[in-house]
């Protein structure tokens, strides 16, 4: 047997394994600029998570708000509740009076 049956044989071979180097290397050009994309979409994500914590600390500041004018409508209806106790006992300590007064007048 001769070596030049073998020769062609492997000569066919490294060229396909050249064809497959060069597909892969492709393949990896392209998974490449795949993890750039990636990369990319998620430094914009970054950017959308951080104007959302920025939003959420101006959420902050207004929850802080209306706890206040929480707490200053909670004095105002203590007061008024106050005032309207006075107001029905006011009422009632009249009606009382007047009664006794048409009771007693004679």
């Amino acid at each position: 047997m001769t070596a030049q049956p073998w020769e062609a044989g492997l000569a066919r071979l490294e060229g396909a394994y050249a064809q497959v180097a060069d597909r892969l290397n492709s393949i990896d050009g392209r998974f490449a600029q795949i993890d750039a994309r990636f990369a990319q979409v998620d430094a914009r994500f970054a950017q959308v998570d951080a104007r959302f914590a920025q939003i959420d600390g101006r959420f902050a500041q207004v929850d802080g708000r209306f706890a206040q004018v929480d707490s200053r409508f909670g004095q105002i209806e203590n007061r008024m509740q106050q005032q309207f106790l006075w107001l029905v006992g006011s009422i009632f300590g009249t009606w009382v009076t007047t009664m006794l007064a048409i009771l007693f007048h004679r």
